[in-house]
């Protein structure tokens, strides 16, 4: 008769750590908000057009777990902490909204739009390389690398314009990866803006 109150403890027990299990495991997934996903352009023959390449940033940084900095010369990436996608394509994805969101003269367009309207015509095209975008060691986010600016002539040759390094950090305002993704989102549209105003000052 004891043995029927034991066994039922040990089921509630095996079961209430099969939850905790659970819910320690669950992975989350996060991802830019974005400026405005309603924005729409109008092509004008008079509007410049850049073509923003793909984001290149080294493996550790484009891995889906989320990039930690554990000491100077080391990171690690989260395992149950992800981007919902890659973050070459969502930094892509955002520069276009965010540049937009901005209200430049500039045409804007991606890799991942129709290229080959641009290609007879005289252009620009800038390149981004990424060495941090990553939670930092005093509870701050880091992002760091330059862009490359080139010139696309009729005749089919290239120059280079200009090419620019930033390097930019800020503290988190929230505690966790929630708060490490919106400081990297402000940095990563602070190096956007930055850009922009570049650009237009040429």
């Amino acid at each position: 008769m004891f043995y029927k109150p034991v066994l039922i403890l040990l089921i509630l027990l095996f079961l209430s750590g099969c939850a905790q299990n659970t819910s320690l495991n669950k992975t989350s997934y996060y991802q830019f908000y974005g400026q405005n996903n309603t924005l729409s352009v109008i092509n004008t023959p008079k509007k410049p057009m850049l073509l923003i390449s793909n984001i290149t940033l080294p493996g550790s940084l484009n891995n889906r777990g989320i990039a930690m900095r554990v000491n100077k010369h080391r990171l690690q990436n989260a395992n149950w902490h992800l981007w919902s996608s890659s973050p070459d394509e969502m930094l892509l994805s955002n520069i276009e909204s965010n540049l937009v969101s901005l209200q430049s003269d500039w045409l804007f367009i991606t890799q991942k739009g129709p290229v080959n309207q641009v290609k007879n015509n005289v252009h620009f095209e800038v390149k981004w390389h990424l060495n941090k975008f990553n939670g930092g060691l005093n509870n701050d986010a880091e992002i760091s690398g330059f862009w490359q600016l080139y010139k696309h002539h009729k005749d089919g040759s290239l120059s280079l314009v200009k090419q620019q390094y930033f390097n930019e950090n800020q503290e988190l305002k929230d505690d966790g990866y929630i708060g490490l993704v919106s400081a990297l989102e402000t940095l990563w549209f602070k190096a956007n803006k930055d850009f922009l105003e570049s650009l237009n000052s040429m």
